[in-house]
């Protein structure tokens, strides 16, 4: 074979080696480009205090009273304070008790002040966002959230209603948990 011979099979051979792995691969740019106008991005302090200012852990012990019979009810105020610098969305995320010997329904109004909420009788120009079983209580219920502006608060009428079938000499104690988000 002359050498002319060979470099033509070799160079064929390379030029059929690039076509079969060109062919094994592909590729493909795009490219696209958007002008945004500027934003701007804050951010804040998001602070719920239950019954005061600064609080976090609230002993609701207004709500508590001894002797109760099925139908009675124990009822008081527990305020809800955005003591932070932006809005606030929250809700009664969660309610439980330690004894189901005793069951409680419960029943959260609010109201325009903690005045509103006498210890016994309705409430004055309340609205009932919750009326059912205590355990598992969410007021209002999910994905709804109550509103209190920064520096701002809502006064909750909470009423725990003792079941007609509750055990003689039994007690109780509820624990509430209360959700926040900024809005």
């Amino acid at each position: 074979m002359s050498n002319k011979t060979r470099w033509l099979a070799a160079g064929g051979a390379v030029v059929a080696g690039v076509a079969l792995m060109s062919s094994q691969q592909t590729g493909a740019l795009w490219s696209q480009s958007q002008t945004l106008s500027p934003g701007s991005i804050s951010s804040g302090t998001l602070d719920l205090a239950v019954g005061g200012a600064g609080t976090s852990d609230y002993p609701f012990e207004a709500l508590a009273k001894e002797g109760l019979g099925g139908g009675q009810y124990a009822q008081a105020p527990v305020p809800i304070i955005n003591s932070g610098d932006v809005v606030m969305k929250y809700r009664l995320q969660d309610a439980s008790q330690s004894n189901v010997a005793v069951p409680l329904d419960l029943t959260v109004f609010v109201v325009d002040s903690a005045d509103a909420c006498p210890a016994e009788g309705d409430p004055v120009g309340a609205t009932v966002v919750y009326d059912g079983v205590l355990i598992g209580a969410q007021a209002p219920a999910a994905p709804e959230w109550r509103t209190v502006e920064p520096g701002g608060s809502e006064v909750l009428c909470m009423r725990g209603t003792v079941g007609e079938d509750a055990a003689p000499n039994e007690s109780t104690t509820a624990s509430f948990v209360f959700g926040a988000e900024s809005r």
